[in-house]
């Protein structure tokens, strides 16, 4: 608390740091609560944060799933389609906890949640994920006729399988996509590592000189693009037994699975083009 009071009456970066890793240490607790100008999402230039703050009470039988998950992890990483030399040394093995939101002040109440932003604390330190239980239930689909750019047969498959569907990706999105790979600088050699591309095959060249960030280099779609990643891995881990088994998925309904995920980020980038501004070519 006192680094909040600190951070909040002196504008203090630092003071809200060190107010996250008083809150990644605190693990397990019954209560979780954060808060502070946290999410960047609107801010074109990804700088300025807008507030957060909220107050939830852990699901314990829920969390028990996600906390397997959680484990697999260790199994899970390898398979992803890049070399070992771009994940960390050791993974840290976040909380992963399932909640029931008393309180959100914010713009809006996300599904889930991967925090602190701060890079260099979550490639040192470690992060929180958090499935936000009661609001990831309103995210599905709710029209009982039929939704929009759908077929009717579609649009039965959706609103049959979405919850249980979505539940999945957002537990291998947070954990395993924003909790997965690592910031590659140059050493202290001045040598510029080499890495092979896992889709082409060809050999590159490519790291972060000393002090550079990932948003400074991406600037506007910087965390889009971050976003991008963390659904790609989603729906490439999702397919596997140690994830889907997790959720009560049996090997027939994989195919289901993926296709409900896939459709349903296919209808999100149509109806994300009502906030695409065709004048500034920008979106809002």
């Amino acid at each position: 608390m006192i680094f909040y009071i600190e951070s909040f009456t002196t504008g203090s970066i630092d003071a809200h740091k060190n107010s996250q890793r008083r809150w990644i240490a605190d693990k397990g607790p019954v209560v979780e609560t954060c808060m502070g100008w946290i999410e960047k999402y609107v801010d074109p230039e990804n700088i300025r944060a807008y507030w957060e703050g909220f107050v939830t009470i852990v699901d314990k039988d829920q969390s028990r799933k996600f906390g397997e998950l959680v484990k697999a992890s260790e199994i899970l990483i390898p398979r992803l389609p890049w070399p070992r030399s771009m994940e960390k040394e050791k993974f840290l093995a976040p909380d992963f906890t399932s909640l029931e939101v008393i309180t959100f002040a914010s713009k809006a109440c996300p599904a889930g949640i991967n925090i602190p932003n701060y890079d260099d604390i979550r490639e040192t330190e470690g992060f929180k994920n958090f499935v936000l239980n009661n609001s990831l239930n309103s995210k599905g689909a709710k029209n009982p006729d039929k939704i929009s750019f759908a077929t009717q047969e579609q649009s039965d498959l959706l609103l049959a399988w979405s919850n249980r569907c979505y539940e999945v990706k957002v537990g291998c999105h947070e954990l395993l996509g924003h909790g997965s790979g690592k910031l590659i600088y140059r050493g202290d050699s001045e040598e510029t590592p080499t890495f092979t591309d896992p889709i082409t095959g060809e050999a590159y060249q490519s790291c972060y000189e000393k002090g550079e960030l990932y948003n400074e280099k991406f600037g506007t779609i910087s965390t889009s693009y971050e976003e991008c990643r963390a659904d790609a891995t989603a729906f490439f881990l999702s397919p596997m037994p140690e994830v889907y088994t997790l959720f009560g998925f049996k090997e027939e309904e994989v195919d289901t699975l993926l296709w409900v995920q896939v459709m349903g980020q296919f209808r999100k980038a149509i109806v994300g083009l009502q906030v695409f501004n065709p004048t500034s070519k920008r979106w809002c």
